[in-house]
């Protein structure tokens, strides 16, 4: 999901401003020195000191330009970059070759957007910082990557991503844990080693000796990425899998569909599956539709499903309007703000199940319901 922060733009084009008008000050400043001087040989020194502030200015302010090369016969409005934890944001008027300026000093991954008419057509990319070059086109609703310039990166992740979908086919999963820790070694120095974790971490995390020996290398790596936006997602979610076994909820409030405080009461059901989610989440959205057709199927095995938005009670109409619209009768809530379930079990991506039995021990967690359906749908826990 996409969130952009006014503020810290805002903040961001305060600080440009300012740098910007330091540095005019400064031109200007050694502009009336050098006229002072008449031309002197003093003029030349001061031309040299000039110009290497001025090349070493711009060098600080941009570590990674990419340029992108757009083939198209669309109407494009405008195009935009910026990286996965959305640090930096750049927007620029359609040109069929923009380039983005970034202070990137460190492999990371980016967002690309080109617009038209409220559509967009996105692709995500991992680039290596420098002068990266990538050649795209439009085709049908997608922007297709044609090539990238001086980026190895990009192809070592494309050939990451073909090697793990082959060894999925497979379904041998010691394989592929193997190969995602091998992976994670490989990139330990680098932030997609995060992305690499997540991968690891969903299909794990129901297994605490893999998930130690994951954490292993996490302790190893340190926290060196703490400002990557992967980072929590991940770190977060081994450390409550590991150390979490039971939900204190008479410690929880949340707020109800009758708009009034309640407190969870895990009586009626055996087992109980909490649905963690909020309301721009398309996934989540995407799976309530599947929940709602397997609910009776759950609820004849005495499988209770119990929804939790992590969306503000500010949006309680919102919310409470799209549960009535497409007809959710399950029990759904809105999480306390000031004492999340979310915090307490390192969840930061979305959706996210948690299966608890009666007494409040958490059993299992997957990161989609078809793997509930997969082992839980003609069964009984």
């Amino acid at each position: 999901m996409e969130k952009q922060d006014l503020e810290y733009c805002e903040r961001k084009i305060f600080s440009k401003t300012i740098r910007c008008f330091a540095l005019t000050i400064e031109i200007a400043t050694r502009l009336i020195y050098l006229i002072e001087f008449n031309l002197t040989m003093k003029f030349t020194n001061h031309l040299i000191v000039f110009v290497a502030l001025l090349v070493f200015h711009i060098d600080i302010l941009a570590q990674t330009n990419i340029r992108v090369i757009l083939k198209t016969d669309k109407e494009i409005e405008k195009v935009d970059a910026f990286d996965l934890s959305q640090k930096e944001i750049y927007s620029h008027p359609y040109s069929d070759t923009t380039t983005f300026q970034f202070k990137k000093t460190n492999i990371d991954c980016y967002n690309i957007r080109y617009h038209k008419n409220g559509k967009i057509y996105r692709e995500q990319i991992w680039l290596d910082p420098g002068n990266v070059t990538i050649k795209a086109h439009i085709t049908g609703n997608q922007l297709i990557i044609d090539s990238v310039f001086n980026s190895p990166i990009y192809y070592k992740i494309k050939q990451f991503y073909t090697e793990l979908s082959n060894l999925s086919k497979s379904g041998d999963s010691l394989k592929i844990n193997t190969f995602l820790l091998k992976a994670f070694e490989d990139n330990i120095s680098n932030p997609f080693s995060y992305m690499i974790g997540q991968n690891f971490v969903n299909r794990n995390q129901n297994s605490k000796p893999d998930l130690f020996t994951f954490q292993d290398l996490l302790n190893r790596q340190g926290d060196g990425f703490k400002w990557f936006f992967l980072y929590p997602i991940v770190v977060d979610r081994v450390r409550s899998l590991l150390s979490k076994d039971k939900l204190k909820l008479k410690d929880f409030t949340l707020l109800s569909k009758e708009n009034k405080i309640t407190k969870f009461d895990l009586t009626g059901a055996d087992y109980y599956v909490l649905d963690f989610w909020f309301l721009g989440c398309a996934p989540c959205i995407r799976e309530h539709r599947e929940i709602k057709l397997n609910l009776q199927n759950l609820i004849k095995q005495n499988i209770q499903i119990i929804g939790v938005s992590i969306d503000s009670p500010k949006k309680y109409q919102l919310w409470e309007k799209y549960l009535k619209k497409n007809n959710y009768t399950w029990l759904n809530y809105i999480q306390d703000q000031n004492n999340k379930f979310t915090d307490q079990l390192g969840i930061h991506a979305y959706p996210a199940y948690v299966i608890l039995n009666k007494e409040g021990d958490i059993i299992e967690s997957y990161s989609s319901f078809s793997q509930i359906l997969k082992k839980y749908g003609r069964q009984q826990l």
